[in-house]
This record gives C-alpha cells, sequence and structure tokens, in this order.
C-alpha cells in the first residue's frame, strides 16, 4: 500500500522569510536592541517617578563595554568623538553619585540620571547598532534614525504604561513581581490569577 506523501512545507512562506529586505532586518535589530534598553527605566520613571539605579548600571555596563572594546583598537575614527563622549556619560553618572554628600544629598543627580538613561539609551543603540549590525551602516540615514525614533517611542509608550499601571495591573502584580508597589496602583488580585 503506498504512502501518502505528506504536503510539504510552505515554501512560498519560507522564501519569504528568507527573502525579507536587509534593511529591514537592520533596522528592526537596531530598534529592539534599543527597545530591550530603554522600555524598564521608561516603565519605572513613569510608575514609580523614579529610574532605578540598577537600570542605570545596565546602561554603564554597555557602554563602558562598548568604550574598553574601541579603546582595545585604539584608532582613530573607531568611534566618532560624539561616541566617545556618549560612552563615558554613564561613568561620569558614576563618578559624579560617588562624590555627591550623602548627608544632604545632590538633588539634580536624579535628574542626570533620568536623562542619561532616557537619552543615553536611543545614543547607545545607535552606536551599538552601528557596531553590531552588519548592514547597518549601509541603510538609508532615514532607517537609522526610524530605529532610534521606535526606541524612543516605546520608551515614551513604556513611561505611559508606568504612568497608568493601574488600567492594567494591580498592586499585588508588583508584588508579586518581587517590585515595591507604586503609590497609585490599583488594589486586587495579581492579574495572573483572574
Amino acid at each position: 500500500m503506498a504512502e501518502e506523501a505528506s504536503p510539504a512545507p510552505d515554501s512560498g512562506r519560507q522564501r519569504s522569510m528568507r527573502g525579507l529586505d536587509s534593511a529591514l532586518r537592520a533596522t528592526a535589530t537596531a530598534a529592539v536592541g534599543g527597545t530591550l534598553v530603554i522600555w524598564w527605566p521608561a516603565f519605572t520613571l513613569g510608575a514609580y517617578n523614579a529610574v532605578f539605579f540598577d537600570n542605570v548600571l545596565a546602561l554603564w555596563a554597555a557602554a563602558t563595554a562598548v568604550l574598553l572594546a574601541g579603546l582595545v583598537f585604539r584608532r582613530r575614527g573607531a568611534l566618532p568623538w560624539g561616541g566617545w563622549v556618549a560612552l563615558s556619560l554613564p561613568s561620569v553618572w558614576v563618578v559624579l553619585a560617588i562624590a555627591a554628600p550623602k548627608t544632604h544629598g545632590f538633588p539634580y543627580l536624579h535628574y542626570f540620571e533620568a536623562v542619561l538613561t532616557l537619552v543615553g539609551a536611543p545614543m547607545l543603540t545607535w552606536l551599538l547598532s552601528r557596531i553590531l549590525v552588519p548592514d547597518y551602516a549601509a541603510l538609508p540615514v532615514l532607517q537609522r534614525l526610524g530605529a532610534v525614533a521606535a526606541t524612543v517611542v516605546v520608551g515614551v509608550l513604556a513611561f505611559l504604561l508606568g504612568k497608568f499601571n493601574y488600567l492594567f495591573l494591580t498592586c499585588a502584580d508588583f508584588d508579586v513581581s518581587g517590585n515595591n508597589s507604586p503609590a497609585h496602583c490599583a488594589r486586587g488580585e495579581p492579574f495572573h490569577r483572574r
């Protein structure tokens, strides 16, 4: 008895995925990388009116790794001078945080921390994309800016989700996740139990 041949995989779909425009792949890769960096700090800024230190230190770690990799090559032009400055800003924040008086605090350090994270994330996205995504340099300027714009838009949306967390999360959701409840969260059972 002859066995029926199983239907061939949808080769049209496979071809269409392989045939994705390399510019789309490079832009999407850059945008996703940036949004992974910015979404949580923006959300916490909206929910808690604060950027958590671990977010700033994650940005510091990534920026310092790229900075050190650039120094290893010691070549002029490895990064534009603005890139060197941008990659140094998280370390400036660390030095300022160490030097700031602990008794009275340094009230403007928090604003620098927030700006550093929310502005530094798109800049870091641009630099990392330029270094890590092979097709990024070949992209037209509008598509490169599109990747940074996507990062900024996700950052703004994450901030708004944090600000209006009570519309879709409860205080118990924050508690279950190991986070403190923000002041304006909704009372109730964790969302995953509904």
